[in-house]
């Protein structure tokens, strides 16, 4: 076994590998590959592998991809660091090293996910049934998964599956790749449990992804059904306090997760943490208590404007200028945000966990607070939209009372009607940070998410005072919301820019 998971990596070496800028970059790319020698005490070897999807797999993805994909390039993050700022300019280059880093990591998970597969089914007689099957669902929700972000950001790109050799491929046609995930999805949700371990995904995780790329394809009455046996499976619910969602790890795998990236800290470990905290807490603040915290996103400059009064969602996810947060800094008496070391005046409180003096697990650049990648709040709301389809409005009972749901959860009151404009707005505040706001604005009616994106201030405060703004607008075009090829895949694969074929499916 461990030699066909060498021969994998190799393989994925061969296709993927990136011109890095840093010999530092290209370390921690190495440090990320799953590993059978490092299985949990008592865990199989295909057990331990499908944890690592959890995991390191997904590392280099979140590591700095997900946020700057998802929100800084649709204007929910200003963000002036180097390789950073193109996303919130809109003036991404085939050479960013973000974009390329995006590309390998998304195909490093398909890459793992068809290695376990080809183990499990070249082992099969010597399995379990039940481990043999959950074991290949884990692998196609997880190569699904990838690819679904993969067609999102690039469009057309190659299919790999566990039968591929990947050398020189040409990329596959966009129907074709949204089939296979289809596929895959639909044969995970078979094949998993509807009881998995805590932080594990099941049956109900592969029905409320699929969910989610039927809403891409508008087949909204699939949707429907699918975010409907979720809901009345009667397994899943919403956290009380939202905040706990993303600042308390003592929540994790909480009854409103589907899925969720599993980190733990090893502070001489790097790839099983997670990152984000160090990018998010205010600089010069001390929250974290170490040498990190950049303040490198920063909310821009309307986001404020979008929470109605009394939302409670608010203060968990942004900073204002006199908040305090007793939580953090607890030994000093609390923390009071500081506007003026922010560009934006403004700082996200969201993915912030604190520090060990806090009674967490915490050190330089690492938390174990859990990525939300799926959660109920999202089935709740793919229903509303679901039902509402390609109508302008919905008074629709069943798309109501999912959608009032969360809103009740934010404290704030219900509505009797659904719009396309206040179910985006809806999701834009509720998965603020999450990295799905630019996926989002793809699914939304073109002329409508043109015009929000042109209508955004994404500039900041040149002046130490935080007063005089340098506004930045943008006129997107059609060319926005699809990614240039990396130009370290396109030099290891010329093919990558000929015309898309079909997939031998």
């Amino acid at each position: 076994m461990k030699k066909q998971i060498k021969k994998a990596l190799m393989l994925l070496t061969v296709i993927l590998v990136m011109v890095s800028c840093s010999d530092d970059f290209t370390e921690l790319r190495s440090e990320n590959s799953l590993c059978v020698d490092c299985l949990p005490p008592g865990a199989s070897p295909y057990e331990g592998i499908q944890n690592g999807l959890y995991t390191k797999g997904w590392f280099d993805y979140n590591f700095k991809g997900m946020i700057t994909q998802g929100d800084t390039y649709a204007g929910n993050v200003w963000a002036n660091d180097g390789e950073f700022r193109p996303f919130a300019e809109a003036s991404v280059l085939n050479d960013n090293a973000v974009l390329n880093s995006n590309w390998t990591a998304l195909f490093s998970v398909v890459n793992q996910s068809n290695s376990l597969m080809q183990d499990l089914i070249r082992d099969k007689d010597n399995i379990p049934e039940d481990a043999y099957d959950q074991g290949i669902g884990v692998s196609k929700f997880m190569r699904a998964t990838a690819y679904y972000y993969l067609v999102r950001i690039w469009g057309p790109v190659p299919i790999f599956d566990e039968n591929s050799d990947g050398i020189n491929s040409k990329r596959n046609l966009e129907s074709d790749v949204y089939k296979f995930i289809e596929m895959d999805l639909a044969d995970a949700a078979e094949k998993l449990t509807t009881e998995p371990k805590t932080g594990r995904i099941g049956k109900y995780s592969a029905m409320g992804m699929l969910a989610k790329v039927k809403l891409n394809l508008k087949k909204y009455d699939e949707a429907a059904d699918l975010c409907r046996g979720v809901i009345q499976s009667g397994k899943f619910d919403l956290l009380e306090d939202y905040g706990n969602l993303f600042n308390n790890p003592n929540y994790n795998n909480s009854i409103e997760s589907l899925f969720s990236l599993q980190w733990t800290v090893n502070c001489n470990e790097w790839g099983t943490q997670n990152t984000e905290q160090a990018f998010i807490v205010p600089s010069g603040s001390g929250i974290t208590g170490g040498g990190d915290g950049w303040g490198s996103y920063m909310p821009t400059i309307d986001l404020p404007g979008l929470y109605e009064d009394g939302d409670k969602r608010r203060k968990p996810s942004i900073m204002i200028e006199g908040d305090v947060y007793p939580e953090l800094l607890s030994k000093k008496g609390g923390y009071t945000f500081n506007k003026l070391p922010s560009q934006t005046a403004l700082n996200f409180r969201k993915y912030i966990v604190g520090s060990a003096d806090d009674g967490y697990n915490v050190c330089f650049m690492r938390t174990d607070q859990n990525t939300n990648m799926l959660r109920y709040a999202d089935v709740l709301l793919m229903m509303a939209e679901a039902k509402l389809g390609a109508n302008a409005s919905t008074s629709d009972s069943e798309a109501l009372s999912a959608f009032n749901r969360v809103r009740s959860r934010a404290g704030l009151s219900s509505v009797s009607t659904i719009t396309q404009a206040s179910l985006f707005k809806e999701r834009r505040i509720e998965f603020l940070l999450e990295g799905q706001y630019y996926f989002d604005l793809q699914r939304r009616n073109r002329a409508d998410a043109l015009a929000e994106i042109a209508a955004q201030e994404r500039g900041f405060y040149g002046d130490d005072a935080r007063t005089e703004l340098v506004s930045i607008k943008i006129t997107p075009t059609d060319d926005f919301f699809t990614m240039p090829l990396p130009s370290g895949a396109i030099s290891i694969n010329e093919n990558l820019t000929a015309e898309p074929v079909p997939f031998n499916f």
